[in-house]
């Protein structure tokens, strides 16, 4: 994000205040739905949690084969 920042702040110095402000409000928002997200899931029940904990853990295994494939 460097190299756009600074191409922000040479237009104009609102500019680039505007994009760090942007970009860390996006993370922050987003942040607190995920977390508002799982505490909704916490409350469906446990089989619900744990068909949700199995399917994140099967994501997170292809996610990482697709990882140790792509840099063989």
């Amino acid at each position: 994000m460097g190299p756009l920042l600074l191409k922000a702040w040479r237009e104009a110095p609102a500019n680039g205040v505007a994009l760090v402000a942007a970009f860390y409000g996006t993370m922050v928002l987003s942040l607190a739905g995920t977390i508002a997200l799982f505490a909704a899931a916490r409350n469906l029940g446990p089989r619900v949690n744990r068909v949700l904990i199995g399917l994140s853990s099967v994501a997170l295994a292809c996610f990482g084969c697709y990882l140790l494939w792509s840099g063989w």
